[in-house]
């Protein structure tokens, strides 16, 4: 099998997905987990830019961990989606895949998983207004990010939480921005650089601070000249604005100029950076007495407006256009404008306030949460090669069995598994042969193991612990029957057909048996040491074969 090694990364630092694995050997499967770990990570690093690539990739990279059995991969790839929609405008969408992750993140003790969910719920709270939510998400996102997470996504994070500080009018915000531009400048990111002195500005502007925000913006005119860096419309709207409020017009429009480039205008996706650049435009070219080139752009803005359904850059338009009207004395029509505005203004407050509501309410509705949580959950505790329970759902239900009074109307019986000879196979045939005789052990072990449900009590389970250990636990059954169980276990092993996989190579297995019967106290510890002592015994006896308590 070929693996397409995501460590080849292409022109612009991102890495290709590693594509779906079927039969890899184990050393091509973990070289691919790496491969698709680096991958997710890249995607996570430049899902902050507007780029076509970014979509494709994450939807490829969730599909992979997800047949791999990856879902902590695959949740950080669907918070990169997520994040997607958000900017996209479907906020209680992305909301609520963010509220999903965040749950089995916390479930499971994943810290990084919850850092980046918080990350996006602080964007999310911030498109909805509400600056106090965005804020605690946006605090929570800094304090869960680990010490080992790329240096790119820390700025993003402390930026996000300057940024929620800022909006708020919270003079913190200018420790913070210092902080994470500091930390962009360390890395050399000029794009990062970029984003923090635009916001920064930003911020100042609805603080009134626009002589702060002109420091801000000049370092931002600098870092774009050195660097041969456009700027996009949303940050040449920002300069313009600043310039304009300081009442530097001339200077101001020749700032924006660029931004009237197509390619430039066009390059946001849903047409809201093009719209809102057009309007204050618009505004700067009335201030400076332009009427017909400030009629032009207005026009221009509206096409867009209606074009894309930006609501409230139309009702921002209108006031626009009356303001227009007055300059050129039809007062009249200037009046009309005004009452215009003001009713669509009322009916656009009423409607966000309605469209927060409903998607406050979808992000936190519960039914669809709980069930995807259960699916991550149970994907968690699947081994991704033979579909069985793996380790950490042994960690996590074996000591709940031993703790039952009940778990007997019998015993509980802990049997360890072990291929015999299993490195021949791998060594004569193949490591991907190998493969398939795991999950084909895994197969029989689920046909013949557990009992049927009306043999036992509820509890009992099949367990793959690593290479070719299996573990079965059997609730129920008293020793005797219990090691009558596992030899029939054993015998359907033996006498499986298994010469068109492994030809002349037999495939058998050794199986070490421990039951509850006489303990006042079983742990899981003891239980798995007394199994496996009697597993090292059935080994030295020569191998195929039992041992338990009954011999």
């Amino acid at each position: 099998m070929t693996v397409t090694s995501v460590a080849e990364r292409s022109d612009d630092g991102c890495a290709p997905v590693a594509p779906a694995l079927t039969d890899a050997g184990p050393a091509d499967l973990w070289a691919a987990v790496a491969d698709l770990s680096a991958s997710v990570t890249d995607l996570e690093v430049i899902s902050r830019f507007e780029r076509d690539d970014v979509e494709p990739l994450a939807e490829r990279a969730a599909g992979t961990a997800r047949e791999l059995g990856l879902v902590e991969l695959e949740l950080r790839a669907t918070l990169v989606l997520a994040d997607l929609e958000r900017m996209r405008g479907n906020v209680a969408v992305a909301g609520r895949r963010a509220q999903d992750v965040l749950r089995w993140a916390a479930e499971n003790e994943a810290p990084q998983l919850q850092a980046r969910a918080h990350f996006l719920l602080a964007g999310a709270f911030q498109e909805l207004g509400d600056l106090s939510r965005a804020l605690e998400h946006a605090v929570r996102s800094a304090e869960l990010l680990g010490d080992d997470a790329r240096a790119e996504v820390r700025v993003d994070h402390h930026a996000r939480l300057a940024d929620c500080l800022g909006l708020q009018g919270d003079l913190a915000a200018r420790e913070r921005y210092d902080h994470v531009l500091a930390l962009a400048e360390d890395l050399g990111d000029v794009d990062r650089q970029v984003l923090v002195l635009n916001n920064r500005a930003y911020c100042e502007t609805l603080c009134g601070s626009y002589d702060e925000a002109l420091v801000w913006i000049t370092r931002l005119q600098a870092l774009s000249e050195a660097h041969h860096v456009p700027l996009r419309v949303g940050r040449l709207d920002t300069l313009g604005r600043v310039l304009m409020e300081l009442d530097r017009l001339e200077e101001a429009e020749d700032a924006m100029l660029p931004g009237l480039h197509p390619e430039v205008l066009d390059a946001s996706l849903d047409g809201d950076g093009g719209a809102d650049f057009l309007l204050t435009l618009a505004e700067l070219r009335r201030r400076r007495g332009h009427l017909a080139p400030a009629q032009e752009v207005l026009d221009e803005c509206v096409r867009r407006c209606e074009r894309y359904g930006l609501t409230s850059i139309r009702v921002r338009a209108r006031r626009e256009q009356a303001e227009l009207h007055a300059a050129a004395g039809s007062y009249r029509e200037a009046f009309e404008g005004y009452r215009l505005y003001s009713d669509e203004l009322n009916d656009l407050q009423s409607a966000e306030r309605d469209a927060r509501a409903r998607a406050l309410q979808a992000m936190y509705e519960t039914t669809e949460a709980r069930q995807q949580s259960l699916r991550y959950r149970e994907l968690s505790l699947r081994d991704p090669l033979t579909g069985l329970y793996n380790r950490r759902f042994v960690d996590d239900q074996l000591p709940r069995l031993l703790a039952e009074p009940a778990s007997a109307d019998g015993e509980v019986t802990v049997a360890l598994l072990d291929l015999d000879h299993f490195k021949r196979i791998n060594d004569e045939c193949s490591h991907e042969t190998g493969d398939r005789v795991l999950r084909t052990v895994a197969d029989v072990l689920q046909e013949v193991g557990p009992p049927s449900e009306g043999e036992r009590s509820s509890g009992s389970f099949v367990a793959r612990l690593g290479g070719e250990e299996f573990l079965l636990v059997l609730v129920g059954l008293a020793p005797t029957a219990a090691a009558r169980h596992l030899d029939e276990v054993r015998t359907a092993l033996s006498v499986h057909p298994w010469a068109p996989v492994t030809g002349d190579l037999p495939v058998t297995v050794s199986i070490g048996a421990a039951s509850t019967d006489g303990l006042i106290s079983p742990t899981p510890s003891d239980m798995l040491a007394r199994a496996d002592a009697r597993l090292y015994t059935a080994k030295r006896q020569g191998r195929n074969r039992v041992v338990s308590e009954t011999g």
